[in-house]
């Protein structure tokens, strides 16, 4: 079982600061929904027919207590997921998806607020709550930000793929998140911060609108890559989830997070890596 959460102290200009992975429950997808030979619309159908699913992976969210303030990166599920009642807002073809395609295993102590809370930090202290995307193991954990900024790509907004709009809390209205610069190798981008280590990047392919978010620091540069990949060997042998909306979007991706990790020390933290955790604590770059 991947542990719950780890931490590890880095630096901004010699100023100590954490980053803490917390893994909210586990997952388990269809086999062939996180890797699959097939591309374009025959790969859903390599998924929704197969009948082995993975191992139990990590959901992980990423804290980071930023001189500028304290962000969640994605909020991850919640233990309420598997109550029979709880696609019943939902349109048939999402409640059988959901329930027939992926396999969830949460307790309560295990959502993000009680595991904020074992850390000495609280839901209220979170300026900001940055999503890569809005899938339901990503944002299942916002109700517990009802005072917090939730900062969304707008493409990933107003362009949704596999969204579930009935289960966002009721108040939700993003801040619209516009990538207005330019990064010579990864593309649109756009700062967090006035101090620029920490930025949103547009990384497309397992939806429209896709982020990754970059933190730069003393000892290198943190990727918190999403869904990006399931693992970061998929990057290294160009292997695609069956999941993927765009496989030439996504490729693009892959060479554009190659070349960037080629041209300073990277270290890449998808959202459901096994590894991902203790690759934050070892500082393991790409």
């Amino acid at each position: 079982m991947t542990p719950s959460t780890i931490t590890k102290t880095l630096h901004l200009n010699g100023t100590p600061f954490k980053v803490h992975a917390i893994s909210t429950g586990e997952v388990a997808v269809k086999s062939k929904f996180r890797e699959t030979k097939l591309k374009g619309k025959l790969a859903p159908l390599s998924f929704i027919f197969g009948r082995s699913f993975t191992e139990w992976m990590p959901i992980w969210v990423w804290v980071i207590e930023h001189p500028e303030g304290l962000f969640v990166i994605d909020t991850g599920e919640n233990s309420r997921i598997n109550e029979p009642a709880y696609f019943a807002q939902c349109d048939g073809f999402t409640k059988w998806l959901n329930r027939t395609q992926f396999k969830f295993r949460v307790q309560r102590a295990e959502e993000i607020d009680q595991q904020l809370e074992a850390i000495g930090l609280s839901c209220t202290q979170v300026d900001q709550v940055v999503m890569t995307h809005m899938h339901i193991d990503h944002f299942d954990g916002l109700h517990h930000f009802p005072d917090s900024e939730i900062l969304v790509h707008r493409l990933e907004w107003e362009k949704p793929y596999g969204d579930i709009p009935a289960l966002y809390p009721s108040w939700l209205s993003p801040k619209l998140v516009d990538l207005n610069q330019n990064h010579p190798i990864l593309g649109p981008i756009a700062s967090l911060t006035s101090d620029d280590t920490l930025q949103i990047v547009h990384t497309p392919g397992h939806t429209y609108g896709h982020t990754a978010i970059l933190l730069r620091t003393d000892e290198g540069t943190l990727c918190f890559a999403g869904d990006v990949v399931y693992h970061q060997g998929q990057l290294h042998q160009d292997k695609y989830s069956g999941g993927c909306i765009d496989f030439k979007a996504a490729a693009k991706t892959y060479e554009r997070l190659r070349a960037f990790a080629k041209s300073e020390s990277v270290v890449i933290l998808p959202s459901h890596d096994g590894e991902a955790g203790e690759r934050l604590e070892k500082l393991s770059f790409f």
